[in-house]
């Protein structure tokens, strides 16, 4: 999420923004994906935040804040609710998006097996299931090899997309969303890769304490010192001396 103004600073940007950005317009507060959150002035001491697919021009939600009767502190969680709820609406879409292709896979792997959706049905929850009958993928399987390959991803909207209109949209979609996963994993393999360098590269801690040894030499209390610690580990000691 882009958040430009964080939620206990909206007072204070309406005041500044009133009179010059805000005359005649809307400005953006937030913005996730296709959605965003848009303040408008009312008047001088009340403006509003709207949450609005910034594509299609959906209104979802609203609310009018009065600074007279209102401080940061108040309208700070309301704000942050308006985030949610934006951040929320945004990953059903998401998803809702990404089970529809599923589902087109799901039809595309039938027509390949020569099973009708109906006999598929009957062969998993029918009286007479069996664990041998073919079986369509899981949702995670799909999303981590299917999905993934744009080209296929593509030739299935092509097919299975209602008119031109539809296969627009998914194609924007898929485009869009099959780079975030992978600039997503990308992220997260460098970041465990750090960390398991940072754990192989972590030096032992170590602690010196002063030991006499009775001797004639300093060769023969290196010895005995040596004797003493036979039996521990190597590396696991230092003579210093």
């Amino acid at each position: 999420m882009f958040t430009y103004i964080k939620p206990e600073f909206m007072i204070h940007a309406f005041c500044q923004q009133r009179d010059t950005a805000l005359v005649g317009r809307s400005i953006c507060v937030a913005r996730l994906g296709d959605f965003a959150i848009t303040m408008e002035k009312v008047n001088e001491e009340a403006f509003s935040l709207s949450l609005e697919n910034a594509v299609s021009g959906s209104l979802y939600a609203g609310k009018i804040f009065n600074i007279k009767n209102m401080n940061a502190e108040d309208i700070t969680p309301i704000v942050e609710d308006l985030f949610r709820q934006m951040q929320a609406i945004n990953e059903k879409e998401i998803f809702d998006n990404r089970e529809t292709i599923w589902k087109w896979y799901a039809l595309n792997w039938l027509d390949g097996q020569n099973i009708s959706l109906d006999e598929y049905i009957e062969s998993r929850v029918g009286q007479h299931a069996s664990e041998d009958a073919p079986h369509w993928k899981s949702f995670e399987e799909y999303m981590s090899h299917d999905y993934l390959n744009v080209s296929a991803t593509m030739n299935l909207i092509e097919k299975y997309a209602d008119n031109e209109d539809e296969k627009t949209i998914y194609r924007n979609f898929v485009a869009k969303d099959i780079v975030e996963i992978r600039q997503r994993h990308s992220l997260e393999a460098m970041q465990e890769e750090l960390e398991s360098g940072k754990k192989d590269n972590e030096l032992p801690k170590t602690y010196g304490f002063g030991i006499e040894v009775v001797a004639d030499s300093r060769d023969e209390a290196r010895e005995k010192l040596a004797r003493l610690l036979e039996n521990v580990p190597k590396g696991e000691f230092i003579i210093r001396g």
